[in-house]
C-alpha cells in the first residue's frame, strides 16, 4: 500500500491539541447556597446508575482521536497496486450456446461461466476498456467500457439459448472491433474445437467437466403410402450401454410408446407408424423418459402435415425429351401443366416453370416472357440469348458445337450434395458470360454449363444445353448423379415455395420444420401487414424484413399476420456435436491464463472512501456517548423536582 497525499499525515498534530483540551477543566465560580443537600441527591444518583463512570471520559478521548486518525488516513489517499491493467483493450466472449445448458452439480455450465466472467473482470482491467460478446449473437452486449459495475450487470443477465453455437460470425467482428495489436480476446467456453483463425491472441478460459447424456440427433414426420410414419434417432453419448423408453406424444398428450437398447457410442433409429387418420395438422413429438445431464435434445417436436400439391409448369414441344418423364416420377404430388411455347399465356399460379428451349419454338418462348409472380421459380433449358432477369452483356451467347467435357463442379452447394458429374461428354452447348447475381454449378471447358441465379423472391437454374435430349449428351441417364441432381433441384424450389422457408437446404427435411438457431424466410404474404412470431415461451417477437431469427428455444412457433394466425412450425436442437457436450478436459478455471500474466501492468485502486465510512461511524457514536451524558442528568434532575 502507499499514499497518494502523504502530506496529509501532518493532520496528526493535532492530536496532541485535542489531548490537551479534553483534560483541561473550566474553573469553576463559587457561590454562596442555602443548602447542597438535594443537588448532592440528584448527582449520587446519576453516578449510581452509570457504569464505568472513570472510563467514560477517556473513551470520549479515544473516539476523538480515532475519529481524527481515520480523517488524516483518509486524506493521505490509500491505494493498494495489484498486477492487473493490460495494454489495448480486452473483448471478453461468453458461449451461451445449447452445451452450456448441461448440469454439472446442480449448477449449468452457463452459470460457470458467469462466474468465470465476474471472477476475470475483477483480476484483470484494459487501458481501452473492455467488451462483451456471446456467442450465438454478433450484437455487442456492452461496449468497450471502465465501468466494472455495468460488466458485472450485463454478465449476471447473460440468456439462455438452445441454439448451437455459431462462432465464425462473432470472431469476425472481433476483428472488426479490434484496433491495434494489444488488444486481447477472452473466450469462456466448454469447447474450444474448430476456434476461428483471426490475428488478435485468443486466451481459454474453460468450464464444465464429463457429462452424460442421450439425446435425439434425427426426427422426421410425413405421411407414406397412406400411413403417418415418426422416425427417431436416438444416440447415446455415453460409454455404457442404456435402455429407454420412447414416448410418442400428439398435442402434448401420450399416443405411443417403444423401448429402446442403445449400445455406448451408437445410435439407434425407433420407427413409430399407424393410421394418420385426425392427426394432420396436429404436433407430434418424441420424448426421451429418462435424466441426464443435458435435458435439450430430450424432445423433438414437427407438425403431421398433408403433402401439398406441386405445380409445375413445362412450356416445351421437345419431342426428344425426356423431362415429362423424369417430373412425373418425381412424386405423387406433382401436377404437371404442359403447355406448348404457342400456346404459352403466362405462368398463373405455378410454383415451378421450366422453359425448354430444345427447339426453335421453344426458343422463341423466352422472347415472350416478360414477368414472373413472386415466389415462381424458373428452370431455362438451352435458352440461347433470350435469357431474361440478366444484364444485356450475359446475353451474348457463343454456340459451341464441339465435345466439351464437365471439368468442375461446386461441391459446397446444397444442390451438388451426393452429386458426381465429372467427365460427363455434352455434344452442343452455348457460352455466356455469367452475371453477378449467377453461381456456377457445373463447368465445362468454356466456362458454366450449369448456373443458378436469384431475381427477387425468385430462384432461376440455368442449363446451357439440352440436358434431356440424349442427342446432345446422356446427363438425364447418368445415374444416379442426373437424376439426383435434378431431384435436389426441385426440392430446393419446392422448399422455397412454402409460406416458411430455411436459408439451408437439407434433403428430406420435415415441412415447417426447422433447426435451433436457424433463420426462417417469411414468404411474401402484403404491404403493411405486421408480422410477429410466439415462441414457446409465449414471448412475441416481431418480424423483421420477413426474416425470423431468435430460433433460440426447442419448441413450438406460432405465425401472426397482424392478429391473424397464419402458420406454425417447430424447432429442434438435431445437433450431435452440441449433444456431446465437448469439455475442455480440466477443472473449472477462471484464473488469468499465464501468457498475459507478464503482460499486466500494475493497477493502483484507492482504498480512501473505507477510512472516510469508518471515521463517519465513529463521529457518530462519539456524539451518541456524549450525549447520553447530558441527557441522562437532564432527566435525573427533572425527575427529583417532581417528586
Amino acid at each position: 500500500m502507499q499514499f497518494l497525499n502523504p502530506a496529509a499525515f501532518y493532520l496528526l498534530g493535532f492530536i496532541p491539541i485535542v489531548v490537551a483540551l479534553h483534560f483541561l477543566k473550566l474553573r469553576r465560580h463559587t457561590h454562596r447556597v442555602p443548602s447542597i443537600m438535594l443537588w448532592l441527591s440528584t448527582d449520587e444518583d446519576r453516578r449510581a446508575n452509570v457504569p464505568f463512570q472513570r472510563l467514560r471520559n477517556l473513551l470520549l478521548l479515544m473516539l476523538q482521536v480515532l475519529f481524527l486518525s481515520l480523517v488524516t488516513f483518509s486524506a493521505a489517499r490509500p491505494a493498494l497496486h495489484r498486477p492487473g491493467v493490460m495494454p489495448g483493450r480486452a473483448i471478453l466472449i461468453v458461449d451461451n450456446s445449447a452445451s452450456m445448458l448441461s448440469t454439472e452439480m446442480g449448477q449449468t455450465r452457463l452459470a460457470l461461466a458467469k462466474q468465470a466472467a465476474l471472477q476475470h473482470i475483477e483480476q484483470v482491467s484494459a487501458e481501452g476498456g473492455m467488451m462483451l460478446m456471446l456467442t450465438n449473437t454478433t450484437a455487442v452486449q456492452v461496449a468497450f467500457t471502465t465501468d466494472t459495475a455495468k460488466l458485472q450487470h450485463a454478465i449476471e443477465n447473460i440468456p439462455k439459448s438452445e441454439a448451437p453455437r455459431n462462432l465464425q460470425p462473432v470472431f469476425d467482428a472481433v476483428t472488426h472491433y479490434a484496433e491495434s495489436p494489444q488488444d486481447q480476446v477472452f473466450f469462456i467456453s466448454d469447447n474450444f474445437e474448430n476456434l476461428p483463425d483471426i490475428s488478435l491472441p485468443i486466451h481459454k478460459i474453460g468450464v464444465g467437466g464429463a457429462a452424460e447424456n442421450i439425446g435425439i440427433v434425427h426426427f422426421s414426420v410425413e405421411i407414406v403410402a397412406d400411413k403417418y410414419e415418426v422416425l427417431v434417432g436416438i444416440r447415446n453419448f455415453t460409454d455404457t450401454p442404456r435402455e429407454l423408453d420412447v414416448q410418442l406424444a400428439v398435442e402434448g398428450e401420450p399416443f405411443d410408446q417403444k423401448t429402446a437398447a442403445i449400445p455406448p457410442g451408437k445410435t439407434k433409429s425407433i420407427l413409430f407408424s399407424d393410421d394418420p387418420s385426425g392427426l394432420v395438422g396436429k404436433v407430434m413429438s418424441a420424448h426421451l423418459q429418462l435424466d441426464d445431464d443435458f435435458v435439450v435434445d430430450n424432445s423433438a417436436f414437427a407438425f403431421l402435415s398433408a403433402v401439398s400439391p406441386l405445380r409445375i409448369l413445362l412450356v416445351s414441344d421437345n419431342q426428344k425429351s425426356l423431362l415429362p418423364a423424369l417430373l412425373r416420377t418425381y412424386g405423387k404430388h406433382v401436377q404437371l401443366r404442359l403447355v406448348s411455347p404457342a400456346d404459352y399465356h403466362g405462368i398463373a399460379d405455378a410454383h415451378i416453370a421450366i422453359f425448354d428451349g430444345g427447339t426453335r419454338t421453344g426458343r422463341a418462348a423466352f422472347g415472350g416472357f416478360s414477368e414472373v409472380a413472386s415466389g415462381t421459380h424458373l428452370v431455362f433449358i438451352n435458352p440461347g440469348s433470350n435469357l431474361p432477369f440478366i444484364p444485356e452483356d450475359a446475353r451474348d451467347v457463343e454456340e459451341v458445337a464441339a465435345p466439351l467435357h464437365v471439368i468442375k463442379t461446386d461441391k459446397t452447394h446444397p444442390l451438388m450434395v451426393g452429386v458426381s458429374i465429372q467427365g460427363l461428354q455434352v455434344l452442343e452447348s452455348t457460352s455466356r458470360k455469367m452475371p453477378l447475381s449467377g453461381r456456377s454449378l457445373i463447368e465445362t471447358e468454356k466456362g458454366a454449363l450449369i448456373w443458378i441465379g436469384q431475381e427477387s423472391s425468385s430462384q432461376f437454374l440455368v442449363f446451357e444445353f439440352d440436358a434431356f435430349n440424349l442427342d446432345i449428351s446422356f446427363f438425364a441417364l447418368t445415374v444416379p448423379d442426373g437424376q439426383l441432381f435434378f431431384y435436389h433441384c426441385l426440392e430446393w424450389f419446392e422448399a422455397r415455395s412454402t409460406p416458411l422457408q430455411s436459408f439451408a437446404f437439407q434433403e428430406g427435411q420435415t415441412r415447417h420444420a426447422f433447426r435451433a438457431g436457424e433463420r426462417v424466410r417469411i414468404a411474401p404474404i402484403g404491404e403493411e401487414i405486421v408480422l410477429h412470431v410466439q415462441k414457446p415461451d409465449d414471448k412475441m417477437v416481431k418480424g423483421v424484413d420477413s426474416i425470423f431469427t431468435e430460433t433460440d428455444q426447442v419448441g413450438v412457433y406460432t405465425l401472426f399476420a397482424d392478429d391473424r394466425q397464419l402458420e406454425q412450425f417447430t424447432v429442434n436442437l438435431m445437433d450431435p456435436k452440441e449433444s456431446a457436450l465437448p469439455h475442455p478436459g480440466t477443472a473449472p478455471t477462471a484464473e488469468v491464463p499465464t501468457a498475459i500474466e507478464s503482460e499486466l501492468q500494475p493497477m493502483t485502486q484507492e482504498v480512501w472512501r473505507i477510512p472516510a465510512l469508518f471515521a463517519c461511524v465513529v463521529l457518530l457514536l462519539e456524539w451518541w456517548f456524549y450525549h447520553r451524558d447530558g441527557l441522562s442528568f437532564r432527566v435525573g434532575v427533572l425527575s427529583k423536582r417532581t417528586a
